[in-house]
């Protein structure tokens, strides 16, 4: 005789004696038959899968012969005593998921509106035994029995990824589908996704040379972890690495190996799989070391074009801990700098995704701040092959061009600025007399001055001083200078100046101003973000003196304190669409679209009268809650 409980809200009912289980069943509670799996489609919190695409990493669709076996399936609300039931396996035939064993024990959904929770799990190919210990905990390997795992020869039939693309399920409040006899679950990816970027942009001398042909391959992650468990403990999701030493290399797939973009706005992705590794695992096993990687780089030889290609195979590593977050991708960033090899490195994190073309606009290139100062170059003569990476500029015949082979002439071809050594012989350029008169310069990388939040290893020194002033063109490329110290970051703007679209973090004191001491020229659509600690008499956290002839419009500055300082009847130049902080802190959100509406006024009555005073015209957008933001109307 069995005795089988079933329940309705806080009702026990008792079965019959019988050897039917099926009998006396109450109203509205139905055998669960079956299910309807899908791989995370980007409605879920966790990971996302775009399930169309071209380069596809990992399994984005279900094949003949797939199986999902839960491992739990539990009542966990409104239940006197929760039901459980275990390791329930459902397999794929290519259209339906259908239970593959007689268990007599069946699942019962109970009525329409109780949680439940689904675990689970959907195992890759590669993993042909899954025993869990004695506390239902899951071993796993990446490449297992292999010493090098090799995700660069994707082919249809040959997806080494989607053989290692473990999928996993957790839901809490699984509820019958509309026919009451299936449920909908969606799995989502558990280990790491991987996805490197290297940019050429700095290592072409100029658009025209034969090193634009560059090609980078066979990019690795080198000493990666590969053993790692899932389940046990009370969070059954997460994915935890083994504590061994069974490392191995990670070759990566690139899926366009011509690269993506021309000339010296190409960039090489390659993608992979690894496993999941954080801070915390780092600090558990006491393994700080650095993320290290090497990848080669072929390129024609230009003493002789049509022979063999030079061969260079680079090594670097990440100074800082990389995280490999369970069922997210982590963004590495690599932007090859010139002629000495030197690499600028960054990571960015986020859903898995299958983007295989970044943004080259929106590709955020870091440096930090160097000390060797005194070894900057400035203007040289001599020929390309002379220059070295401390030289930002250089003669050919009369002209100057920069090491990328921008002349400067115009937007398009502005002299570009990625590093802070180049900021640096940028400034020497103007204490020396050049004022870039008719010139056009653009930041193109975001540059961090300082090592961290309270180091001052460098106080800056500012860009022209006394009559050295700058009087070209500065492009800020919705790009940011970041923990600024000591000086202005332009020491004087003179009258033909104009900066644009500039954004600037301090950090310490800064004595005037934190973009210029002294304006005289035109800055528009730039912002200053957080407190500045002023330390000269003339304080404004944008600029310290903006004189008769200066033109400030559409900036704003989100700390305590003045937008601009020293503003007297005598000396005060012209500042419209402006704000600080303190204009608006107390607006609702209502005052605060109204107040934007106003700025932009302001501004479209001045760009329709006053022509010769500005380059670019900016507006504000207002946004519920926050800072209005500027762009380019």
């Amino acid at each position: 005789m069995k005795i089988k409980y079933l329940y309705i809200g806080a009702l026990v009912l008792l079965s019959a004696c019988t050897a039917n289980d099926e009998a006396l069943l109450p109203a509205g509670a139905v055998e669960l038959k079956g299910i309807t799996a899908s791989i995370d489609n980007g409605t879920g919190a966790s990971t996302r899968a775009v399930p169309e695409v071209k380069d596809a990493i990992g399994r984005t669709a279900f094949a003949n012969g797939d199986k999902i076996v839960f491992t739990k399936i539990e009542r966990t609300e409104n239940a006197i005593d929760p039901f459980i039931y275990s390791n329930i396996p459902y397999e794929y035939d290519g259209k339906n998921w259908n239970r593959t064993t007689t268990d007599p024990e069946k699942i019962y959904w109970t009525d329409g509106t109780s949680f439940h929770t689904f675990i689970g799990y959907c195992l890759p190919s590669a993993i042909t035994t899954w025993e869990p210990d004695d506390k239902r905990v899951y071993p796993a390997e990446l490449g297992a029995g292999k010493d090098e795992i090799d995700f660069s020869s994707l082919s249809e039939g040959n997806n080494e990824m989607a053989k290692e693309d473990l999928l996993l399920y957790c839901n809490k409040s699984a509820l019958a589908a509309s026919d009451g006899v299936t449920t909908n679950v969606s799995l989502t990816h558990a280990l790491s996704n991987v996805r490197v970027i290297v940019n050429i942009k700095n290592f072409a001398a100029s658009a025209s040379a034969t090193d634009t042909q560059t090609k980078v391959i066979d990019f690795k992650l080198l000493s990666q972890p590969t053993k790692y468990t899932w389940g046990g403990g009370s969070n059954t999701l997460s994915v935890v690495k083994y504590e061994d030493n069974n490392k191995k290399t990670i070759k990566l797939w690139c899926p366009q190996p011509d690269g993506e973009g021309t000339a010296q706005s190409k960039t090489f992705t390659f993608y992979g799989l690894t496993t999941p590794q954080n801070e915390t695992y780092h600090s558990i096993i006491g393994n700080n070391k650095p993320l290290q990687f090497s990848f080669t780089v072929t390129y024609p030889d230009p003493m002789n074009p049509n022979g063999s290609p030079l061969v260079k195979t680079y090594q670097g590593a990440f100074d800082k801990t990389v995280n490999f977050n369970s069922g997210q991708c982590t963004t590495l960033n690599i932007s090859l700098n010139h002629k000495d090899e030197q690499m600028f490195l960054g990571a960015e994190y986020s859903d898995w995704s299958f983007v295989a073309t970044p943004d080259l606009g929106e590709l955020r290139k870091k440096s930090t701040y160097m000390s060797n100062v005194d070894e900057t170059a400035i203007v040289t003569s001599g020929q390309v092959d002379n220059i070295d990476d401390a030289t930002w500029l250089y003669h050919v015949g009369s002209k100057v061009y920069d090491i990328y082979g921008n002349d400067g002439e115009s937007a398009a071809a502005a002299y570009c600025i990625t590093s802070s050594l180049q900021l640096l012989a940028f400034a020497k350029e103007v204490k020396n007399g050049n004022t870039f008169e008719e010139r056009f310069v653009r930041l193109d990388a975001d540059i961090t001055m300082q090592s961290s939040a309270t180091a001052e290893d460098y106080q800056w020194k500012g860009i022209g001083e006394g009559s050295n002033v700058f009087n070209g063109t500065f492009l800020g490329g919705d790009r940011y200078i970041n923990r600024l110290s000591g000086s202005s970051l332009f020491a004087a703007l003179g009258e033909q100046a104009c900066v644009e679209q500039l954004y600037i973090t301090t950090i310490g004191g800064v004595a005037n101003g934190a973009l210029a001491s002294t304006n005289a020229g035109v800055i528009g659509g730039c912002k200053v973000i957080d407190d500045v600690n002023l330390t000269g008499e003339s304080a404004g956290a944008l600029v310290g003196t903006n004189a008769r002839a200066g033109v400030i419009h559409a900036c704003y500055y989100t700390g305590t304190g003045n937008l601009v300082g020293n503003q007297t009847a005598e000396n005060h130049g012209t500042i419209v669409g402006c704000y600080q902080a303190s204009d608006i802190t107390s607006f609702t959100n209502k005052y605060l679209e109204e107040y934007v509406g106003k700025l932009n006024g302001d501004l479209a009555t001045w760009y329709s009268g006053d022509t010769a005073k500005y380059r670019t015209k900016f507006s504000y957008t207002f946004t519920p809650g926050n800072y209005p933001t500027v762009a380019v109307k």
